[in-house]
């Protein structure tokens, strides 16, 4: 599978199928190890779901488009763009691994871009020019997935959903979020 072909779908199925590829940023790699999906404008806790405007315009453009923007005026989160060009969608990095570092280090999205030197310059270039998205070297991991942190704003049916995967074993901040019994 190519980068390409793995984000040109809805975020939902590009999230789970990111955990274990690789991102390289200026010669540092990292593994993806958790993930969150954001999908289209019906989605609350989707940047795009106000619509178009400046800053969410890089949602509505090609696959493998990369979105970074400022959160809370300090941290800087990864997002790559999936779906079809004008179908808003993106997959928020929420957490990597990094050879001989602290897994602890980088298991949030400010500490992932802090960790790789990743500031609001990548967004809206695409995957390749600077930031590359690299194949697994190792088998699928065991996930496990609850629902994404932080959007409560997006009300009970959007924070809810259980659209949060990470590697089993991996120290995520709020592993005591566990999705709703189904109804």
């Amino acid at each position: 599978m190519t980068p390409s072909s793995l984000l040109a779908t809805s975020a939902v199925r590009a999230a789970p199928a990111l955990i274990g590829w690789r991102l390289r940023f200026r010669k540092q790699e990292a593994v993806i190890a958790e993930t969150e999906a954001y999908q289209g404008l019906a989605d609350r806790a989707c940047h795009a779901s106000k619509g178009r405007t400046p800053r969410t315009d890089v949602l509505f453009r090609e696959s493998g488009t990369v979105y970074v923007y400022l959160c809370y005026g300090m941290h800087w989160m990864l997002n790559l763009v999936c779906d079809e060009i004008d179908e808003p969608a993106a997959v928020l990095i929420r957490g990597v691994e990094m050879p001989g570092s602290d897994p602890r280090r980088s298991n949030g999205p400010g500490k992932v871009t802090r960790q790789l030197g990743i500031d609001g310059k990548l967004n809206g270039t695409r995957l390749g020019e600077a930031l590359e998205l690299l194949p697994p070297l190792a088998p699928s991991p065991r996930l496990r997935r609850g629902p994404r942190v932080g959007v409560e704003y997006a009300g009970p049916r959007w924070s809810a959903k259980p659209w949060r995967w990470w590697r089993n074993g991996f120290p995520v901040v709020r592993p005591d979020l566990r999705p709703p019994p189904e109804q």
